[in-house]
């Protein structure tokens, strides 16, 4: 396969993947906040959901990590379009979804990097 197939194919699957994992926070909300938006749960529900999935998303697919931040947008704005009434603060939600994306691509990173000094160890050995 080219290369230039592999990462086009690779860019997609890191897409997909964070997309779902960061629209499935919405979902999965009402039933474990009582919110219809997670970032109105008590709590630290919105960033730690979104930590775990981004560093779920970054360890199975470490790469291109530009695509998780831009799955875990698109995703969440997928859901809300979707699934939510769009009200006269969309355009607040998603200046405050560019904000929260950075948590999700942040933790992709993090387990990412994390996910390849375990590799390089294990080949050492």
């Amino acid at each position: 396969m080219r290369r230039e197939t592999r990462v086009t194919s690779r860019a997609g699957a890191t897409l997909a993947i964070s997309a779902a994992a960061a629209a499935l926070i919405w979902v999965l909300s009402p039933w474990l906040t009582g919110q219809l938006e997670p970032w109105d749960a008590d709590g630290p529900f919105y960033i730690g959901a979104l930590a775990v999935a981004g560093a779920l998303s970054g360890a199975l697919t470490p790469r291109p990590r530009w695509a998780h931040y831009v799955g875990a947008f698109a995703g969440q704005l997928i859901y809300e379009l979707v699934a939510l009434r769009v009200g006269p603060l969309f355009v607040l939600g998603v200046v405050f979804l560019l904000a929260y994306s950075l948590v999700f691509a942040a933790a992709a990173a993090a387990a990412s990097f994390a996910r390849s000094a375990l590799m390089a160890r294990s080949e050492k050995k």
